[in-house]
């Protein structure tokens, strides 16, 4: 195994650590002992990666983040409207039921997200926001503000279901209620969705929102 391979496992390593120590506690509680401790190495060891502990959390979100954004953008290549939007929220779901500490620990900190030191996470939540505004763009015609408070609500929904999900829950399942129930209504989230009229929940949304 080469030394950078033994390098990015072992900084791997430090930051899933850091994900689970941080989740669990509040940031001025965790000593960096306590996560080299986790990461089964040396505090000098974990210094060399990470010279601070501010460095250190924020590294845990915006590494995981760049992945997201990769897998999102993946995800939703080869589909396209509603198919899109749907492929968008299983791939975020899936990722958070494989990273549940993650959820946690982005859950508890969104307040450092305004932070000063927060720009390179509002910078990748941007790029995740306006995928998302694209494929929403793509099911309705919406003004300008309409479409940002509409992505807003649908990124909301989808954090809600991430942090509800049952274990063991299909996550395409859960995006597709998550999809008919954001462009149809509450009563589309119906499982049999034998009444959910939603050609005119969607005409309604598009009523409202469209331009004139």
């Amino acid at each position: 195994m080469s030394r950078r391979s033994v390098q990015n496992g072992k900084r791997e390593q430090i930051l899933r650590a850091a994900t689970d120590v941080f989740s669990r506690r509040e940031f001025h509680a965790v000593p960096v002992e306590d996560v080299a401790i986790a990461a089964g190495v040396g505090k000098g060891t974990l210094y060399l990666y990470f010279p601070t502990k501010e460095q250190l959390f924020y590294a845990t979100i915006l590494e995981a983040l760049d992945v997201l954004i990769a897998e999102l953008r993946a995800a939703v290549r080869a589909h396209d409207g509603e198919n899109a939007l749907t492929a968008f929220v299983a791939c975020m779901l899936d990722f958070f039921r494989r990273r549940r500490p993650l959820a946690m620990l982005m859950h508890r900190y969104e307040h450092r997200l305004r932070e000063p030191e927060g720009g390179e996470w509002r910078a990748r939540r941007v790029q995740m926001v306006e995928v998302a505004r694209a494929l929403v763009a793509s099911c309705v015609a919406l003004e300008p503000e309409a479409a940002t408070l509409a992505t807003e609500m649908l990124l909301a929904s989808v954090r809600t279901a991430v942090l509800n999900q049952p274990d063991g829950e299909d996550p395409e399942h859960t995006a597709a209620t998550v999809v008919r129930m954001f462009l149809h209504g509450a009563a589309a989230g119906r499982r049999n969705g034998k009444s959910t009229r939603r050609g005119k929940g969607a005409a309604h949304a598009r009523a409202v929102g469209a331009r004139p």
